[in-house]
């Protein structure tokens, strides 16, 4: 079953949009060097009710063992490491089984 890993980030005020959009470029990248992501889509956020996240990013796997294996690569700890954490106040991610039909078994 497919699933949707969603990010989504809250960069720290001395951050530039620029820095930022550089920090996604990075995320964006990964779907090159990861053959597990199937998809990645970038955002930045327009809503007034976003509590103070600004960017964020959805990416689509195969199934649950796609995302462990994506989890664990070294080019995403990296990405993590390296860029996204040094650049942000906060983090809030949100994983789920994507269901195949318009109402999900609950």
């Amino acid at each position: 079953m497919t699933v949707a890993h969603i990010i989504l980030l809250k960069f720290k005020p001395s951050v530039s949009e620029e820095q930022a959009q550089d920090v996604l470029k990075k995320v964006a990248d990964l779907k090159n060097k990861l053959t597990v992501v199937e998809s990645v889509h970038l955002g930045v956020n327009f809503s007034a009710r976003s509590k103070g996240f600004t960017h964020g990013f959805t990416m689509l796997f195969k199934d649950r063992a796609a995302l462990e294996t994506y989890d664990k690569s070294s080019e995403h700890v990296d990405a993590v490491t390296n860029h996204i954490r040094p650049n942000i106040e906060d983090i809030l991610a949100f994983d789920y089984d994507v269901e195949e039909y318009s109402i999900p078994r609950l």
